[in-house]
């Protein structure tokens, strides 16, 4: 199995977290990590960072490990902190390269490090975040973006909008398809035969039917009876504060969320510094630590790695369960 590791931003927490990650993974010669960056930035590094490493003919050797350096064309200093044109182009190449070689099978898995979405558009990118990129690039449309811990799963039924617009995403026929991806994924990603799911209502109080407004009425009840009559156990809708704050979500293989924050501020808070995000839908396994860049710690070697090597192994897990999946129905 080889997996490929993108660089994120050179100037974040990115390379630091992926060192410390691979001092705690054990050396398997069955798997193989790939990092997509510049030997240079890598080298530019040892002043930051109280990590024995080095790099020697593009290998990176970090204790036992000997990782290939894909070496992308940059020239620059790196500046722990700060957004940088430089870093964002050095992010974009990485990822597009790496994601050419998913796409042609040389790799077969996916880690992306963290990036700073405003240095990549100083770099031109054009998209809200790296889910919707690799959905756009794999030409799919049946994606979804999951972030877990262990048990903890959390999907989004929308991603990166603004909150005005989330009701308005919000239709019959787009939440079914997001029970069902998420479903699906709970099957052949986690291995779980008959996934238990519940569903967060939209309003305070899931509507107080309809009081508060009428999501819940017209658009996630008839969701759940549709799902139910796909034999898709659904339940719910619940108000989200209580679903937490009473510990609801432990009676559940996942929870499907219907916007960014109501799934991530609880699933963050109880997956405590560690955490995967991970791209349901698409050909190949794409995990990511479910933190941003840290710009305000970059560079000071105190950057948890937790989330990279959770990222690490559920990429490997996801990957074997994916095969025994197939394995089976074909």
């Amino acid at each position: 199995m080889k997996i490929a590791v993108t660089i994120g931003d050179s100037n974040g927490i990115g390379f630091e977290v992926f060192l410390k990650a691979l001092k705690r993974i054990n050396s398997n010669k069955e798997i193989e990590i790939i990092f997509y960056s510049n030997t240079s930035i890598i080298n530019q590094w040892k002043r930051f960072l109280d990590i024995d490493y080095h790099v020697d003919n593009d290998i990176l050797k970090v204790c036992q490990h000997s990782i290939q350096v894909v070496n992308i064309d940059a020239n620059f200093e790196i500046s722990p902190g700060n957004i940088d044109y430089n870093s964002g182009k050095l992010a974009g190449d990485a990822l597009e390269l790496a994601l050419n070689d998913c796409l042609s099978k040389k790799v077969d898995c996916l880690v992306t490090l963290p990036f700073s979405k405003e240095a990549m558009y100083l770099a031109g990118w054009k998209y809200p975040g790296h889910t919707e990129m690799l959905a756009s690039k794999t030409g799919s449309k049946n994606y979804m973006m999951i972030l877990f811990k262990d048990s903890l799963r959390c999907g989004l039924a929308t991603i990166h909008i603004p909150i005005n617009e989330v009701s308005k995403q919000l239709t019959n026929a787009n939440l079914l398809n997001s029970v069902r991806i998420l479903n699906t994924s709970l099957i052949q990603d986690f291995g779980i035969k008959h996934p238990n799911i519940a569903i967060l209502g939209l309003n305070p109080h899931a509507g107080e039917n309809g009081a508060i407004g009428s999501e819940e009425i017209d658009i996630i009840e008839p969701a759940i009876i549709n799902a139910k009559n796909l034999a898709i156990n659904l339940n719910g809708p619940f108000p989200a504060d209580g679903f937490f704050a009473h510990k609801e979500y432990l009676n559940y293989d996942a929870y499907l969320a219907m916007y960014h924050d109501q799934g991530l501020i609880p699933l963050k808070l109880l997956a405590a510094g560690g955490g995967v995000n991970f791209t349901a839908g698409i050909s190949f396994v794409r995990t990511s630590p479910d933190h941003g860049t840290a710009f305000s710690i970059a560079g000071k070697n105190i950057a948890d790695e937790q989330s990279t090597l959770d990222s690490i192994n559920a990429a490997i897990e996801i990957f074997n369960n994916r095969k025994t999946f197939n394995d089976i129905i074909l």
